[in-house]
């Protein structure tokens, strides 16, 4: 039987299918991958080629040499290995076979991430002058090479010896795997490595808002500097092609500069170097960073994601009331196994769309160099990114293959200049420390070097990501699931990570003294205990349907002994903070206060009535009619999306209570018009 290799191919020649008839090992001359332009690399090979595999052609490759890390390159010249270390190398290989073609599928960086943890064991056997094969099939060894792994790697290694205990010993493995008895350790280190894991740090509100400003700052002056900046760019593009061809010396850039008025603009980002056009195409690559870091802060990208949106990714729509809705359009890989999937996020006219216009203009002076119009078409528009890379430039010493697919800029904030980033984000603050402290009190912010006082902001990408989920869940005016589809993330759990401690971050509408009483939230909060005390009274005291959860329980318990509360009783209560009332559309919450599991202003999350809350009031005729128009919703949504696994998941769940909540016997349902959606 032929069995196909388990990766995603991207519209590339994937690896040979493997006659499993032929026995276990897969000889050195199977062809295990193949380059963009279709070349095929063998297993004996020690470096796999694995570029084509990969969402956007970025070059990866997949290395065994275990005794050294070149992470990201192929290993150049004649290097020569020991029949020992050959050994244990061919031993790495025929372990990723089984992963390839035996396994899931798995994303190119997880297959990267998994060769390293077999390095780990390889390095292991080394020192103890035995093969990896010893390792995995003698309890003794196997138990110490999981001690000797660096925390980061032993999640990866159990799963290594899950999947390796799963495939058939004798067929597909050809040993039987030794039985661990150190597992629950393994499991005890995972679970304090995920604990002591330190998430990305969320901007404090001082400097968060000084970073939106100063990005502002830096966009007007881009846009006041753009016809110079533009034309400048055009005609150095001419003008050295020209001189190259008729072989005259290069010496256009500092009447450029002149010519169009921008040495005050580069000597203020310290482009001030002996060679003009170097600055120029630094100046250029600047304004593509400041545009992506826009988008980052008004739509929650990740950096990949943001780093290839194509070049036509602006989609507004109409909503039915007439209002225009700013949507980018792009694609994620993230917890896809590498496959690149359409996604939206949302943003706004002002901020998001502007800067991707911005870099637009930029974009295409560089496209019109190559002759090249950036398609509109879904099977297309990948090729041509909304941030090309600068070294297209013709004067770039490192000149890129014409034949390849476009290549974005580089997307980390590791290449900006200090002098942007200290334009952007002030220096850090006693209050920012003590912000940070509120929102996440166990974690000694005040020993970590870099953020200590006095030095600049260490921003990264996914502070911004982090921030958006934060404050916004602390405003309460963003529904969980929304913000879960906003920041693609496939788990409402992943979703409440991002988020935690947003319950104690600072109030950043409130604090605004100018804004604040103008904001729509303080006339939601002056009638919000009028309207707690009315619903409560209606969809509680006086309902006739039987109610579930927690709370729901305990007041059908007190309705049935005729202890039912008076309406004084309610008020007194809920000012008191002792109790709260907000609908949902499974029934209600009477958890006063901010609740980290539920977010937003009328909802209920599915996990209230999955996981039992104590303050949930559910009602059956409440879920039936979620039920119903969560499928009539579905049914708009493109099938295989992110999107549409969430919206699945979420319906299955409430499928599942909604049959745990269906009437008993005897007991009558309360009418459809009782449930107030």
């Amino acid at each position: 039987m032929k069995i196909e290799a388990r990766i995603e191919q991207h519209g590339a020649q994937g690896p040979d299918p493997w006659d499993d008839d032929r026995g276990i090992c897969l000889p050195l001359d199977h062809v295990i991958c193949r380059d963009v332009d279709g070349t095929p690399h063998t297993v004996g090979e020690f470096v796999w080629p694995w570029t084509a595999y990969t969402a956007h052609r970025q070059k990866f490759y997949l290395h065994f040499f275990y005794w050294k890390q070149t992470k990201g390159r192929a290993v150049k010249g004649t290097l020569v290995v020991s029949p020992e270390r050959e050994a244990r190398i061919r031993e790495l290989q025929f372990l990723m076979t089984r992963l390839i073609y035996y396994g899931n599928e798995n994303a190119p960086i997880t297959l990267d991430v998994k060769l390293r943890t077999l390095h780990h064991a390889a390095r292991f056997a080394e020192a103890r002058s035995c093969m990896v094969r010893d390792v995995l099939t003698q309890t003794t060894l196997l138990d110490a090479c999981g001690a000797s792994l660096p925390d980061t790697y032993v999640a990866k290694w159990m799963g290594w010896l899950t999947f390796l205990g799963q495939i058939e010993p004798e067929t597909q493995l050809g040993f039987t795997l030794a039985t661990p008895k150190q597992w629950k350790d393994l499991e005890r280190r995972v679970k304090e490595f995920r604990n002591d894991f330190r998430q990305h740090a969320p901007l404090p509100t001082r400097i968060y808002a000084a970073l939106i400003n100063n990005l502002a700052a830096e966009l007007d002056d881009i846009e006041a500097h753009k016809p110079r900046l533009l034309a400048a760019l055009r005609e150095a593009i001419v003008e050295h092609r020209q001189a190259k061809a008729a072989q005259n010396r290069i010496c256009i850039g500092p009447a450029l500069v002149e010519k169009h008025g921008l040495a005050a603009y580069l000597g203020r980002r310290g482009f001030t170097g002996p060679r003009p056009l170097m600055d120029m195409a630094s100046a250029i690559g600047e304004i593509f960073l400041m545009c992506k870091l826009q988008i980052h802060v008004f739509s929650g990208m990740r950096n990949s994601e943001a780093r290839h949106l194509p070049y036509h990714c602006m989609s507004p729509e109409r909503g039915l009331h007439g209002r225009k809705h700013c949507l980018i359009a792009g694609a994620t890989t993230k917890f896809n196994n590498g496959r690149r999937l359409r996604t939206k996020w949302v943003t706004t006219e002002r901020d998001g769309f502007r800067a991707i216009r911005l870099a637009q203009e930029f974009a295409a002076a560089i496209y019109e160099d190559r002759g090249v119009m950036p398609s509109k078409a879904d099977d297309l528009k990948d090729e041509h990114p909304l941030f090309p890379s600068v070294e297209y430039l013709p004067w770039m010493q490192r000149q890129v293959s014409p034949e390849r697919r476009i290549a974005a800029i580089k997307g980390y904030l590791g290449g900006a200049s200090d002098s942007l980033l200290s334009r952007l984000c002030p220096a850090i603050e006693k209050e920012d420390i003590a912000e940070l402290e509120e929102i996440d009190p166990f974690r000694a912010w005040c020993e970590e070097p870099e953020f200590g006082i006095g030095r600049p902001w260490p921003l990264t990408t996914h502070q911004l990501r982090r921030s958006l989920a934060v404050y916004a869940n602390a405003s309460g005016l963003v529904r969980l699931s929304s913000l879960r589809r906003q920041l693609q993330h496939i788990t409402r759990e992943m979703t409440l990570y991002y988020g935690r401690g947003s319950t104690f971050c600072k109030n950043f509408i409130e604090d605004d003294p100018k804004g604040y009483n103008k904001h729509v939230a303080v006339e939601w909060q002056d009638g919000a205990e009028e309207a707690e005390v009315l619903a409560f009274v209606r969809d509680v005291l006086h309902s006739k349907e039987q109610m579930f959860g927690g709370a729901g329980n305990y007041y059908d318990r007190q309705r049935e002994r005729g202890e039912v509360m008076a309406r004084e009783e309610v008020a007194r209560q809920m000012k008191a903070g002792l109790l709260a009332y907000r609908e949902g559309p499974l029934g209600g919450c009477t958890r006063p206060g901010v609740c980290e599991t539920r977010k937003g202003l009328n909802l209920i999350d599915t996990v209230c009535a999955t996981d039992g809350c104590k303050h949930l009031i559910g009602k059956h005729s409440k879920i039936v009619q979620t039920i119903r128009l969560k499928r009539a919703a579905m049914a708009h949504i493109t099938p295989g999306s992110v999107t549409a696994a969430m919206e699945r998941e979420e319906l299955e769940a409430l499928e599942r209570v909604e049959r745990e909540w269906r009437p008993q016997e005897g007991l009558a349902a309360a009418p459809t018009g009782d449930g107030h959606a």
